[in-house]
């Protein structure tokens, strides 16, 4: 049977797209205000909480869910404590319990999610975790805007009714340094490797009970400065039901989007389909880019003839927006490639991501060990070998629910502990290069762009 290996982060979100809300919302939960874009001058108002859904006491309810965690990582997890010891987890835990009365919701559900993100403190199991944003009734927001990390800045790339807001980098969140949220929301992400954090770190802060249980927030309206064109700004942002951000920013709302002025960007227009292929304007390079590891089907003879064409001198894959799928499919993928035909020197590029994860990154391990292909792009998010295979943890009584992988997954070795494979080449892309619509990976081979 094949093993799904669908990234943790993509199948929260999937299923936080089709989850039934409650049908009435807890005692004091947020309302669901219309997006809206102000300068900022409301002060803040009191914390809004959220009281758990069940037939016990609100802190019983949240300390039996929280007894449950360690006896659930137990019960699914094939090494629960490999990041961090059992003995460290309890007293988290046992923390955590016994200041619940304390504690507004919010507080108590990035607790919860701290615990869980203790299992991956050492990478390779970023499956593992509370994405808060998809599983679950617990009930979350977002911000309508979209993130991404060029080097060190947190710029938004995409903004739902605010146009004017897209390339500006975020300073400061409620009068916090962007540095300063980061380094406070880190501790709740799970990971491969530090480009799992990369990637995951814009969801995060774009989620209002988040910035509420780190303490940083105080309603469903959130104060950004930014700087844009040489220019600071405040703005409050209102948060918007995560079905509608979802809708609008798709389920999984972690790939970077295409920029406003170039449509038609080749590695960003397709990323919706598994696989797709054409030959490059210089007329000898196959461009292959395979966004979701599953079955191609008749697809594979087809990129298989197009492979063996006499016209084409090397082949780039791109897996730069694969976050996985199966595992069934590797073989035959590996198959393809390592074609003596196509497995040349300096004929086979391989381009990888922080989006490249889970059995991606199996796929991308196979390749390196195979073939005498090339890589570039950069690091990618997902371990050579790693924990996945998902099953759900719920925590009733709060709505919660955490991702709990429940295999060991082997790329080339068992006994690999590497957290990416080596570059050949880096092209990490610049906001620059993205406004531009460029992408440095192809320019490194000296192929133009789109």
């Amino acid at each position: 049977m094949a093993v799904a290996l669908a990234s943790a982060f993509a199948l929260a979100a999937l299923a936080g797209a089709c989850s039934p809300s409650p049908t009435a919302a807890p005692s004091g939960a947020p309302a669901s205000p219309t997006p809206a874009a102000t300068t900022a001058a409301a002060s803040p108002t009191a914390a809004v909480v959220a009281t758990p859904q069940g037939s016990l006491d609100r802190i019983a309810s949240w300390r039996a869910d929280i007894d449950s965690i360690i006896p659930g990582l137990e019960r699914i997890h094939p090494n629960p404590f490999h990041g961090t010891s059992k003995a460290a987890m309890e007293a988290a835990a046992a923390e955590l319990s016994a200041g619940a009365a304390n504690l507004s919701d919010d507080e108590l559900m990035v607790g919860i999610a701290r615990i869980a993100a203790l299992v991956s403190a050492n990478g390779c199991d970023g499956h593992t975790g509370l994405y808060v944003w998809g599983t679950g009734s617990y009930p979350v927001e977002s911000l309508p805007l979209r993130l991404w990390l060029f080097g060190d800045d947190v710029v938004i790339v995409n903004a739902r009714d605010h146009p004017e807001l897209v390339g500006a980098k975020i300073e400061s969140i409620e009068g916090r340094p962007i540095d300063d949220v980061r380094a406070a929301l880190d501790p709740l992400i799970p990971r491969d490797n530090a480009q799992t954090v990369r990637l995951l770190t814009p969801r995060f802060l774009l989620i209002p009970q988040v910035l509420r249980g780190i303490g940083l927030a105080n309603d469903s309206s959130v104060r950004f400065r930014y700087t844009a064109a040489g220019v600071s700004r405040e703005v409050d942002l209102a948060s918007i039901p995560m079905v509608d951000y979802n809708s609008w920013a798709g389920a999984y709302g972690l790939h970077l989007p295409l920029p406003p002025t170039h449509p038609d960007v080749r590695y960003l227009s397709r990323v919706d389909e598994a696989l797709w292929w054409e030959m490059l304007p210089d007329g000898a390079t196959l461009y292959v880019q395979y966004n979701r590891v599953e079955s191609p089907g008749s697809g594979l003879t087809d990129l298989r003839d197009a492979l063996a064409a006499p016209e084409v001198a090397r082949v780039v894959l791109d897996l730069r927006n694969n976050f996985g799928g199966e595992v069934s499919p590797l073989d035959a993928m590996v198959d393809l490639f390592d074609d003596p035909a196509v497995d040349q020197p300096g004929q086979l590029f391989v381009v990888t991501g922080r989006n490249t994860f889970s059995s991606a990154s199996m796929l991308a391990a196979r390749l390196e060990a195979e073939t005498d292909a090339q890589f570039l792009g950069e690091p990618m998010g997902g371990c050579p070998t790693f924990y996945g295979d998902v099953e759900e943890l719920p925590l009733p009584n709060s709505g919660l629910t955490v991702l709990v992988s429940a295999t060991h997954e082997v790329g080339v070795a068992a006994d690999d502990t590497r957290q990416t494979i080596p570059l050949d080449a880096v092209a990490e892309i610049t906001q620059e290069e993205w406004a531009a619509g460029e992408d440095p990976a192809l320019d490194l081979l000296r192929i133009a762009a789109p």
